[in-house]
């Protein structure tokens, strides 16, 4: 097929990676893609390959258990970008760092 670029630009989705008291805040925030943290690295190298997302939101902590390799690849990922947080994040810290990422406030 004859493959053009639309006009606009698409919006891209945020996912959310972690267990579920991580997940929570952004759920309620009304962020649908969120996933758990089993086949973890399995799923995490699975989004970076994908087209729909711009950002990943992931724990740090669950980043740096995963094999160097995967960390590098999580690292350098540009399109999605990846934000780890720290589990002792707050919120207001996230939301400056996605309105970094995406140019945008996402809450208002």
């Amino acid at each position: 097929g004859d493959y053009r670029m639309s006009e606009e630009v698409e919006k891209k989705d945020i996912a959310v990676i972690g267990d579920s008291d991580f997940t929570l805040g952004f759920e309620l925030a009304g962020v649908q893609k969120t996933f758990g943290t089993e086949n973890y690295r399995e799923k995490i190298s699975e989004l970076i390959d994908r087209e729909d997302l711009g950002i990943i939101v992931a724990k740090e902590e669950d980043i740096q258990e995963l094999p160097k390799r995967v960390q590098n690849n999580v690292d350098s990922s540009v399109d999605p970008v990846v934000v780890s947080l720290s589990e002792t994040a707050e919120s207001e810290r996230l939301q400056e760092k996605i309105k970094k990422a995406i140019g945008a406030d996402i809450t208002g």
